[in-house]
């Protein structure tokens, strides 16, 4: 099979959030999983993770503030958030409040099928 060499290069400054949107099938996730390799990444499309998150939002930002320093310098990934729309105020908590930058959903960090692409 044909590797496709993209156009798109997402360069953000550090620290930077983001939201990462477009048609689904379209390569977002896959995309943000070769530019970003060692991003922490929430994938809601694995059921009990979604369920997880759905009954505790607050788990999201338990499990970023508990992660290495180290691995919070590569962007957190959000993929299909907006299956739980309420993570997004956890997202929002953690960059007013800790800094954090992070990636979120389709209904655009961090992001983006809905993906998002955020540095954290």
């Amino acid at each position: 099979m044909a590797k496709i060499q993209r156009a798109l290069k997402i360069d953000l400054p550090p620290r930077q959030s983001a939201f990462f949107w477009g048609p689904r099938k379209t390569g977002k996730s896959t995309y943000l999983r070769a530019a970003f390799p060692d991003a922490i990444t929430f994938d809601l499309l694995e059921s009990d993770l979604m369920l997880d998150l759905a009954r505790r939002p607050a788990l999201l930002r338990e499990r970023l503030l508990a992660a290495p320093e180290a691995k919070l310098r590569h962007p957190v990934i959000l993929d299909e958030v907006q299956k739980v729309p309420a993570l997004l105020d956890e997202v929002h908590w953690l960059i007013e409040n800790r800094g954090l930058a992070s990636s979120s959903s389709a209904r655009h960090r961090s992001s983006t099928s809905s993906t998002s692409a955020s540095p954290a």
